[in-house]
This record gives structure tokens, sequence and C-alpha cells, in this order.
């Protein structure tokens, strides 16, 4: 799911980084079937030989780099070539994943460290997106209320998640528990500095607000568990990057594009508001899990009632999106300058 939205994120934003014309549609059908594919070969892991098993669960990565690289590098925007070892990460990420399952080698690390890359991106791109948009709105709603990101924050939070991932490749818990609570820190202090409590008017802004508070909460949540796995369940906590960050994040963003537009204004209507709201509600029913008195009803079977009827409310929101061509750019109302 994960590298699926983030395949749909870039090649969406592609255009306007190059300003070139999008995607070729072909391209992106065929993605889409390598997606399919490797979804497919992983039941069938056991009886695919190796080398074929690794092609088809890697060709989607593959392919979304070798396409991302193509257009960036013939638009030499070399800024923007980093998303490309991001998603390379990926790949990695899940090569090891697929030769512990096979060999049946303890992988409790790659897990961890392929959400730690999903972590990164959020912030890298969510870090950018939303106070942009942000800044966008308040310039029409409430001049003067200023968007104010602290650079500092903003390059050294990233840093701290991958160093993080790469201690727990180490094997050095404690380590990376420090740098994940100091990636965590960083990020919530950066986004004190976002007018998000002057946000409520644009449910469609505040969907992102709201996405992005799981990420600095994840990080720190994760963090603990490391340094204290006594007191904080390990899959709780990755939960709130899981179905927290990277499932709200994902909803909020990929929402935008089945928004109604009025003027320069996305207006979220209550079939996606309600969709938030209860893919929210279940990924904080998972993180309490372990704290929920047993004589409660089932937090986990709750929260992934919530999770399935969340998406499904989405999808059926989502069929505007489906059924002609939408206007661009899709991620903002705004027509002309900069996209954000």
């Amino acid at each position: 799911m994960g590298g699926a939205a983030v395949g749909g994120y870039l090649l969406t934003a592609l255009p306007s980084w190059t300003r070139a014309p999008r995607v070729a549609p072909q391209t992106v059908r065929a993605l889409t079937l390598s997606w399919v594919l490797a979804r497919l070969a992983l039941p069938l892991s056991a009886i695919l030989p190796v080398g074929l098993l690794r092609a088809i669960a890697l060709g989607y990565f593959v392919a979304l780099c070798l396409t991302l690289a193509r257009h960036l590098i013939a638009a030499k925007v070399w800024k923007r070539l980093w998303v490309v070892g991001a998603v390379g990460g990926m790949a990695l990420g899940d090569a090891g994943l697929l030769a512990n399952m096979r060999e049946g080698n303890d992988a409790s690390a790659g897990p961890l460290v392929v959400v730690l890359m999903f972590a990164f991106l959020i912030s890298m791109i969510g870090g950018r997106a939303v106070p942009a948009f942000t800044r966008s709105w308040l310039q029409g709603m409430a001049p003067m209320r200023v968007v104010r990101d602290n650079r500092g924050f903003a390059a050294a939070s990233p840093v701290a998640i991958l160093a993080g991932g790469g201690l727990v490749l180490a094997g050095q818990a404690t380590a990376a528990g420090f740098f994940l609570l100091l990636a965590g820190s960083l990020l919530g202090l950066r986004s004190l500095g976002w007018q998000g409590l002057h946000v409520w008017h644009s449910p469609a802004l505040l969907m992102l607000h709201l996405a992005w508070l799981w990420l600095p909460a994840g990080l720190i949540l994760v963090g603990t568990a490391l340094l204290h796995p006594q007191d904080l369940p390990m899959a709780s906590a990755v939960h709130a990057v899981t179905m927290g960050a990277m499932g709200t994040m994902i909803l909020a963003i990929a929402g935008r594009a089945a928004m109604v537009r009025h003027g320069d204004r996305l207006m979220a209507g209550p079939d996606l508001l309600l969709a938030f709201a209860l893919v929210w509600s279940a990924a904080l029913q998972r993180v309490l899990a372990p704290f929920v008195p047993s004589y409660w009803p089932d937090p986990v079977a709750t929260s992934a009632a919530l999770w399935m009827l969340g998406w499904s409310i989405f999808l059926w929101a989502y069929r505007r999106a489906l059924q002609g061509a939408l206007p661009f750019p899709i991620f903002s109302a705004r027509r002309h300058g900069p996209a954000a």
C-alpha cells in the first residue's frame, strides 16, 4: 500500500517538477500492473524460483526508479534525484525481507527499517506539502498569520530518522531509540510554526495537519519502544507510523484529487471527512490496544473494522476522481504560479 501511494504521488508531482507533460498513461498502466504482480507473487513465494520471485516482487520499485530518473535527468532537475534513491532504498528493503523470508532468518529489524524509510519520505514530502498548502491558504484567508518553517529542524530531522534506521540495522537499539526520539521531537517542534491551530475553517488542510501529527508521535513511540520495550510493545509503536502517519497522510493527500474545486480552494466533502476520521481513529485504537482493559471489546478487532470502513468510504468518495480527467495540478486548486 505504501509503495503504491509513493508511486502515485511522485508520478503526479513529476510534471510540476520537470515542467514537462504528464507521464504517459501506458507507463502508469505498466507500473500498476507490475505492482499488482508483486502482490500476487508474495503468496506464491514458497514455490516460485528465487530469481523469478525477486524479479516480480521488486519489478515495481525498479521500474518506478527508472521512470523517475529518466524524467528528472532529462529535465536536469538534479535537486529532486533524492527521490530515486529513496525508492531504491525501498527496493533494497524489500529484497532483504524476501531473502529472510525464503531462508527463514529472523527479520525483526528489516520491517522496522522499511517503516522508517517511509517515515523519512513523509518527513520530506509532507514536510514540504503541509506548510506550503497552509501558507497558500493563509495568504487569502488570514494574511496576517505567517507560516514559519524552521530550516534547521527541517534539515536535521530526516538525518536523525536515517541514523535511527541505520542503527536499528546495526543492532544498536539504544542509540537508535535516542535518534528516533530526537527526530520525533524536532518534527514536532518544527510543526509548531505552521499555524495548525488556525486551519479549522479548511477541512482539507486540517486533515493534513492531523495526519502530520502521527509522524512525530510515531517516531517518539518507536524510540521509546526501543529504549523501554517492557513498557511499550513495538507493535503498537510501529502502528503509529504505519496506520497513523502513513495511512492518514496517504488519505489526506490522495483525497485532494477527489475534492471539489472552489476558486483556488479545495473543498473536502463529508464522505472524505468521515473516511479520514475513521482511519485516524483506527490508528489511535490500535496504538492504545495494549492499555485497554481486558473486559473491553477487542481493540485490535475494533481498529481493523474502523480501518476497513474508513477506506471503503474513501473509495466511494474517490469514484468522482476516476470518472474523467482531473484539472491540473492535481493536489492543489491553484492554477497559476509555481506548484506547492
